[in-house]
Parts: structure tokens; C-alpha cells; sequence
């Protein structure tokens, strides 16, 4: 299993049952009856440390996007509609930041949001982590 699978399995463990549906990296528009959901998606891995003698780079940082969708209605603005899934999905992944171990440390980014991403008053708000990630030798 390489880093990246690494990270992304663990953080979704972390993440089952933050909302019905907690997918990894969705293709498919969310359903009309789902309300909630995260999707758990790798963006791009780093060497963050030089490599050692061997010429293995040995530390790595691997960018992970965590993406929440609720879908607004018309008694709450969209950003609060998504404001209690966030706060759930950061406390689950930040609990412990080494993800059980898989990861030296969760970072957290940044935060996005992207109003009625699909058409149908669905908003997404996506999380941005760096996971520290230590391999040796010729493995990823």
C-alpha cells in the first residue's frame, strides 16, 4: 500500500459516520435524497525532506482534500446549512492527528467553499490537510 492509499484509508476510518454517506473521491453527483456527505480525496504528495543516502526521499507531505456537502434550504443560508458537518468532520480528524498512526501529523490547511456546486443548492465546503508521512527505501 503506498502513503497516499495509506492516508486517505485512514483518514476515512476516521471519518465514518460524520454524515450518511462518507465517500473516496466521488464521480457522481450526490443523490437528490442525500443531505449530507464528505468525500475523502488525494490532491498531490511532496518529497518534504531531502533524501537520504541512498537517494530515497524519506518524509513526504501528501495534500488531502476533505470535501462536506449539505444540501440549503430556504429557512438556512448555505453556509450554516454545512456549518455543523464541518465542525463534526474537523473534530473527528483532529482528535488525533496522527490518524492512528498512518501519518506523522494531520496539518489543516485551509477551508473553501463553493455555494451551489451543482445545480440543485448543494453547498461544498472543502477542507484542505497536509499529511506527514515518513517511507523508507525504494517504497512509496
Amino acid at each position: 500500500m503506498t502513503i497516499v492509499n495509506t492516508a486517505i484509508t485512514a483518514a476515512m476510518a476516521a471519518l465514518q459516520g460524520a454524515a450518511p454517506v462518507v465517500s473516496r473521491v466521488r464521480l457522481r453527483p450526490l443523490s437528490s435524497t442525500t443531505l449530507t456527505a464528505v468525500v475523502v480525496r488525494p490532491v498531490s504528495s511532496d518529497v518534504f525532506d531531502a533524501p537520504d543516502l541512498a537517494g530515497y526521499p524519506y518524509a513526504w507531505n501528501t495534500l488531502i482534500a476533505v470535501e462536506c456537502y449539505a444540501r440549503s434550504t430556504s429557512t438556512q443560508a448555505p453556509d450554516a446549512s454545512v456549518d455543523a458537518l464541518l465542525a463534526d468532520v474537523y473534530s473527528r480528524l483532529m482528535s488525533d492527528p496522527t490518524l492512528g498512526g498512518s501519518v506523522i501529523v494531520l496539518v489543516p490547511q485551509g477551508l473553501t467553499y463553493d455555494f451551489d456546486a451543482d445545480g440543485e443548492q448543494t453547498v461544498c465546503a472543502t477542507f484542505t490537510f497536509i499529511a506527514r508521512q515518513r517511507q523508507v527505501g525504494p517504497t512509496l
